[in-house]
């Protein structure tokens, strides 16, 4: 009887074990598996959090500088992204907090620039001591792992057009970078969260648009976006020619002839097909005007800022015309307003801009909320008095500002 009692505490002692083992051993967390996207990363500079702290504190903005507890190492990385149905090689930046808590699990926040037209203002092409990488790399230094695309057309892709305003090779440069950041922080022993959150002004704000769409309607591995921050971008495309083809003057012709160009160029249209919308000498000059080493103000100087000078008439009187049916079906195409988003969206935009319509951004919105969107899921910001010009600093503080509180850093 004692023999028997003896083996009985035993084997539930052992049970007992066993389960006290169980609870106190969870499953260990998983390993972010991510499509294989970068190919080459170089660290450029790492920038010791006081310096970051002291440096944009010293700025006078409004940032949440007392979040900044990492060092930072700015990357300059080359990826694979697709370009209609071609892959090609992209590039951006990545920043990287160090020094941290190992077992951290960063979040990842993806910021897309505003228009460009030379390499020469790419993200990867900035030298390290640019106020935009500085900003950057506070953002990383709150405890992000910060992505930057240069987008395709710039950079590694140098030779291909930029896809100005196309929505699909957008959308795939940004998401692509995300995986390739992913991989360069596993690489350097970085624990990766699952949260993503996308920010960025002016064509930054329509490629954040752009991504949130393919993001909800193909999904991503690994990464859960928790909100995006679009401010200042043409969401509405139809809209926006209607805009710039209602003034008499237009202070930025070059964006117009920025677009024909990117459209011309990604649908395989010829060059001929510009010389429906733009007079001469403009429609023959504006393929010239777009291999990267023209900034935006040079390429202004060599077109015309009054709008009847620059556009053909025909166009302007009947843009919906069976003559422009390839025009008007590529607007619509890459337009953003046929989606419902269903995670949130912080709209915001300056309501003194004119350069991006402001109206833009308040029909869009509108658009959504009618589609069912709801607006405890996007709200809209405006940013009173601000222009185009002057609207990213209270956009980048009130950014930065809640996903700082969002994520409790």
């Amino acid at each position: 009887m004692k023999k028997n009692a003896s083996w009985l505490l035993t084997a539930m002692g052992a049970s007992l074990l066993l389960i006290v083992s169980c609870v106190s051993d969870p499953e260990p967390d998983p390993i972010p598996e991510l499509e294989a996207r970068l190919t080459s990363a170089t660290v450029k500079i790492t920038r010791p959090s006081g310096d970051l702290r002291g440096q944009l504190g010293a700025s006078g903005l409004d940032l949440p500088i007392d979040a900044i507890q990492y060092d930072v190492a700015m990357y300059t990385v080359e990826y694979t992204t697709t370009y209609g149905s071609q892959e090609v090689p992209a590039s951006g930046t990545v920043f990287l907090p160090v020094n941290g808590e190992v077992s951290f699990k960063f979040p990842v926040l993806s910021f897309q620039h505003g228009t460009i037209a030379s390499n020469a203002e790419a993200p990867s092409q900035l030298g390290i001591g640019d106020v935009q990488n500085l900003l950057y790399s506070g953002m990383a230094g709150a405890g992000f792992i910060v992505v930057v695309p240069d987008y395709i057309g710039f950079g590694a892709s140098v030779d291909i057009m930029h896809p100005y305003f196309v929505e699909e090779p957008t959308a795939n440069a940004v998401v692509d970078l995300i995986r390739a950041g992913g991989e360069l922080a596993l690489e350097n022993d970085l624990e990766i969260g699952t949260h993503l959150y996308l920010a960025g002004y002016s064509q930054g704000g329509y490629a954040t648009m752009a991504a949130h769409k393919y993001i909800e309607e193909q999904g991503m591995e690994w990464f859960e976006l928790q909100k995006s921050y679009p401010s200042s971008g043409g969401y509405d495309m139809p809209g926006v020619r209607d805009y710039f083809f209602g003034l008499d003057v237009y202070a930025q012709p070059f964006f117009l002839a920025y677009v024909a160009e990117a459209f011309r160029t990604y649908y395989g249209w010829s060059e001929d097909d510009l010389s429906l919308v733009f007079n001469e000498p403009y429609a023959s000059l504006i393929p010239t005007l777009f291999d990267a080493s023209l900034s935006g103000g040079q390429i202004n100087d060599q077109l015309n800022d009054t709008i009847a000078v620059l556009v053909q008439a025909d166009y302007m009187a009947d843009t919906e015309g069976a003559a422009y049916s390839k025009f008007t079906e590529a607007f619509n195409e890459n337009s953003l307003l046929d989606w419902t988003p269903q995670i949130p969206v912080a709209l915001f935009h300056g309501d003194a801009d004119v350069t991006v319509p402001y109206q833009n951004s308040v029909d869009s919105y509108e658009s959504f909320i009618s589609s069912g969107t709801s607006t405890d899921l996007m709200t809209f910001t405006d940013l009173p008095g601000a222009t185009h010009f002057t609207g990213f600093v209270p956009y980048l503080e009130q950014m930065l500002n809640d996903i700082v509180e969002l994520e409790g850093l």
